[in-house]
């Protein structure tokens, strides 16, 4: 039987950009109708939730009709998120205190969840790795869970380090490498898994789950890189030196010398399979204790991080 988990792709080339197109122009004319941005948030928090029962119903029953169903209910899911980002800019503009949608934890949370998504999808229609999502869309859900029932959906004006056009530039480079390495961290995870249990054979070979944790570390490894320096001139502009030792950067210097390290054992000492999976899965273990300990706990000088 045809292993719809593994080969099917969501859409002909053609039809997905037709669809993405008419996608993002329906998001951007919901964003103007008079609903408050937390309910396009909650909104894509529900599809989220769906999108997992059927991803795991993929897998359960092997249809190909509910694999195409769950790619469009998490693409749904993404475009009321977008809408809600938008809708979200458009009532901080009304304020009189426009900002981009990523400048406080519920802010961060959301979009973090986005960008995870979207990175997710690309994977998905690439390499057909249907399984993927029922590690990555979790994390997703998760992510837009905790930020529409825990943390504070209040508008407020920024406070006067964060009125900057570096905010556009760190924080999105942040959370393209946060949603990358969630990727890269649920790749790791179906390897040891398929390493532990090779007779799953609705699992791709080992070789594509190793070259889908790899490339997503190394292409937004460069990323999170250019996070920190854009990071250390913001910090230099707004109070006045580019390093302090604070804990968020601190962590954030051990996210990238962790990630350094994996993509160093891998190019240099030939490190593969068991051994760089393992890197990926405690890598992500730093990743969560950069976002959620240190900005709950000890936010220091990014104390607007938090609520």
């Amino acid at each position: 039987m045809r292993n719809v988990l593994v080969k099917d792709s969501f859409l002909s080339r053609q039809g997905f950009w037709l669809f993405l197109a008419f996608g993002l122009m329906l998001s951007v004319l919901l964003s103007f109708l008079p609903y408050d941005n937390t309910f396009w948030y909650k909104s894509a928090t529900i599809l989220y939730g769906l999108s997992i029962l059927l991803y795991l119903s993929v897998f359960l029953t092997k249809e190909g009709l509910l694999y195409h169903a769950s790619s469009v209910t998490l693409f749904l899911g993404l475009l009321l998120n977008l809408t809600g980002m938008i809708r979200r800019s458009i009532q901080t503009y009304e304020m009189g205190a426009f900002h981009p949608p990523w400048s406080n934890l519920f802010e961060a949370l959301t979009f973090w969840s986005f960008v995870t998504g979207a990175i997710y999808l690309i994977i998905e229609r690439k390499y057909g790795v249907k399984l993927l999502g029922l590690f990555v869309l979790p994390v997703v859900f998760g992510l837009s869970l905790f930020a529409v029932y825990k943390a504070n959906a209040e508008i407020v004006p920024l406070m006067p380090a964060l009125r900057s056009y570096w905010l556009y530039l760190h924080v999105v480079t942040a959370f393209v490498g946060y949603a990358g390495f969630t990727v890269a961290f649920a790749g790791a995870v179906l390897y040891l898994l398929k390493e532990k249990k090779p007779n799953l054979n609705f699992l791709p070979s080992l070789d594509i789950l190793d070259e889908i944790a790899y490339k997503s570390v190394v292409t937004v490894f460069p990323i999170w890189t250019a996070s920190i320096i854009l990071g250390a001139a913001w910090a230099n502009e707004a109070w006045g030196g580019y390093w302090s030792w604070d804990p968020k950067e601190v962590w954030s210097l051990i996210v990238w010398l962790f990630f350094g390290a994996y993509l160093h054992t891998r190019q240099m000492l030939g490190w593969r399979g068991t051994k760089s999976a393992w890197l990926l899965v405690f890598g992500f273990i730093n990743v969560l204790i950069c976002f959620f300990a240190i900005n709950l706990f000890f936010p220091g000088l990014h104390s607007y991080a938090t609520d």
